[in-house]
C-alpha cells in the first residue's frame, strides 16, 4: 500500500541526482511512496510501471526497466532476490536519511541476506564506512587475517528477536561485533584488545602529521603545537579504544572500559593514514573533552560534513576552537556563529569609520557614509 512521505529541498539540489533523466528522478520520488517503514519494495518493471506510471503510455516495459537500472548503477536503490519465494526485490539505500518514520511498522517484506557479501558492503557504504561502535575506518577491500574487516552488527541481537531489517543492522569491524556479540548482555559493547593493534601501527603516521593544518596553525602563532614528534602520543591515541556502550562513556562521563583479553582475538595491525576529519576529531576531543559533554560521532560528522562542503581545514579547526573555549556543542549552526566571528574579526581592519560629529539617521546617515568613502578614495588616488 502506498504511503505518505516528504521530499527534502535539498533533493532538486543533488548533483548526483541531477545527471540522472528525469524520468530517473521521478521514479526515485516514487520508491518513497512504495517502500515499506524499512525501504523495501517489490521490484519488478511490471509493478513499477503499474504504480508510478499508470498514465505514460509511451513508456514501454523495456522503458521501465532501464530506469530501474538507473537508480541500481548509482547505488541509490539495491535490488536483491529475497524470501522463500525468491521475489524481486529492491531496498532504497539512504532510506531513514530521506524519510522521518513517527510510528514505524514491521516489515512485510524479506530484508537482503547478509550472507551476500554485496549486501554488506551496501551497508558499509550507507554508513560511510565506519564502524558503528568504535566509529574507526573499516577497510574497504578485504585484509588476510585482519579483524578490522566488514562484518554486519545488530542494533538488536538476534537472540533477543532482532531481525536482519535495515534499521536493526550497522556496518562494524569484525572484532567489534564479536566483542560486542560476547558480551554478558549483548548490547554493552566493551573495546576489545584487537583495537589495542592500531595504536602502535599508527604512532608514526600520527607523529608525521596529526592535522597538517591544525600543526601550520599554531606553528603560524607561534603556540605549542597539538603534538611534539618527540612527546609521547598514548593520550591521543587513547581515543581509539574509547569505550561506546553505556551512555556515560559515550558521552565522554566516566571511566573508559578497560579492553577485554580474548584469545580468540590476537592484537592485529592496521597500516595507513586516518582520513583528517578523524585526526582532527581526536584532536578537538583531546583538549575540549574535559568537562563538556561532547559526542565523539557527533563531532566526526560535523566536521566531515563541513569539510566536504569544501570549507578550508584551518579556518575549520580555528572555528572548532572558539567553540570549544566557549563550551558550546559542535554542530552546522554553532559553526556558522564561529565562522561569522573569525570573519569580522579578520575584516575589522577594513571598516571605514565614519564621522563622529552630530548624529544622523536615515538617508541622512546613509549619505554621509558614502562621502566619507568617497573622501578617502580621493586622497589616496591624490596620494598615489
Amino acid at each position: 500500500m502506498p504511503r505518505i512521505r516528504t521530499v527534502k529541498p535539498e533533493f532538486w539540489e543533488d548533483e548526483l541526482l541531477g545527471v540522472m533523466p528525469r524520468d530517473a528522478r521521478l521514479l526515485f520520488i516514487a520508491t518513497f511512496n512504495m517502500a515499506d517503514d524499512e525501504g523495501i519494495l517489490r521490484w519488478t518493471p511490471a509493478y513499477i510501471k503499474a504504480q508510478a506510471f499508470m498514465y505514460d503510455d509511451d513508456l514501454t516495459l523495456k522503458d521501465v526497466d532501464q530506469l530501474m537500472q538507473c537508480l541500481a548503477d548509482t547505488g541509490l536503490v539495491f535490488p536483491f532476490i529475497g524470501g522463500v519465494a525468491r521475489q524481486q526485490m529492491a531496498l532504497v539505500v539512504n532510506f531513514r536519511k530521506h524519510q522521518r518514520i513517527n510510528r514505524p511498522q514491521k516489515s512485510k517484506l524479506p530484508p537482503p541476506s547478509l550472507g551476500n557479501y554485496k549486501a554488506r558492503e551496501m551497508y558499509a557504504r550507507r554508513d560511510g564506512w565506519t564502524c558503528q561502535l568504535c566509529c574507526g575506518e573499516i577497510p574497504r577491500r578485504i585484509v588476510v587475517n585482519d579483524d578490522h574487516n566488514l562484518a554486519i552488527d545488530h542494533i538488536r541481537p538476534v537472540a533477543a528477536g532482532g531481525t536482519d531489517h535495515p534499521s536493526n543492522v550497522r556496518a562494524a569491524h569484525q572484532v567489534c561485533e564479536r566483542a560486542r556479540r560476547h558480551s554478558p548482555d549483548g548490547e554493552e559493547f566493551i573495546p576489545p584488545a584487537g583495537l589495542a593493534g592500531i595504536e602502535d601501527s599508527l604512532n608514526e603516521s600520527l607523529n608525521r602529521s596529526l592535522n597538517g593544518s591544525v600543526n601550520e596553525y599554531y606553528a603560524e602563532s607561534n603556540s605549542e603545537p597539538v603534538m611534539d614528534a618527540d612527546s609521547e602520543i598514548s593520550s591521543l591515541n587513547h581515543s581509539l579504544t574509547e569505550g561506546k556502550g553505556k551512555e556515560g562513556n559515550r558521552e565522554g562521563k566516566g571511566t573508559p572500559p578497560t579492553p577485554r583479553q580474548s584469545s580468540g582475538s590476537p592484537t592485529v595491525t592496521q597500516t595507513g593514514e586516518r582520513a583528517i576529519e578523524d585526526r582532527m576529531t581526536d584532536a578537538f576531543l583531546e583538549r575540549y573533552l574535559p568537562g563538556n559533554a561532547y559526542n565523539k560521532r557527533q563531532v566526526r560528522k560535523v566536521i566531515a560534513d563541513t569539510l566536504a562542503n569544501g570549507t578550508d581545514s584551518g579556518e575549520l579547526w580555528r572555528a572548532l576552537e572558539r567553540l570549544g573555549s566557549l563550551s558550546k556543542p559542535v554542530s552546522a549552526g554553532t559553526l556558522q556563529f564561529a565562522f561569522s566571528e573569525i570573519r569580522q574579526a579578520q575584516n575589522a581592519s577594513n571598516v571605514i569609520a565614519l564621522s563622529s560629529g552630530q548624529p544622523l539617521s536615515g538617508t541622512d546617515a546613509k549619505v554621509a557614509g558614502w562621502a566619507a568613502i568617497a573622501a578617502q578614495l580621493a586622497e589616496q588616488g591624490d596620494s598615489a
